[in-house]
């Protein structure tokens, strides 16, 4: 049962040097993942970042095209922000046609995805 999942992504925060990083780990609920989006842009906030890893590749969660739109929706955050946002996800999390990330970028995210944490990090710091 999905209440059962709930709780089971967690989340880690790094501050690295030039940008913040966060990895999801675990398996539950998409929605999970973007209810974090105000607290890790306080933790930016915090720590005068304008700068964003997300790293989901050890997350484990079904994700519908609605919920890739509700993730979209939920960046927009980050673009009130000022915040440039890299994710890394592993291939099989990618939409083929990136819904998801033409969305938030029509939001004015400044965001890209990856499959590989030097190329994001390699974006992230230009």
């Amino acid at each position: 049962m999905r209440s059962e999942e709930a709780l089971s992504i967690q989340v880690q925060i790094e501050q690295m040097s030039g940008y913040l990083a966060v990895r999801y780990i675990g398996s539950g609920v998409v929605e999970e993942v973007w209810r974090q989006f105000e607290l890790i842009t306080e933790h930016c906030n915090g720590a005068k970042n304008d700068k964003l890893l997300i790293d989901t590749t050890e997350v484990e969660a079904e994700i519908s095209d609605i919920e890739r739109f509700r993730v979209a929706e939920r960046m927009e955050i980050f673009a009130r922000y000022g915040i440039k946002v890299a994710l890394v996800c592993r291939p099989e999390q990618i939409h083929p046609r990136r819904y998801a990330l033409i969305a938030a970028q029509k939001r004015g995210v400044n965001v890209e995805i990856f499959t590989h944490s030097q190329d994001a990090e390699e974006w992230l710091l230009r």
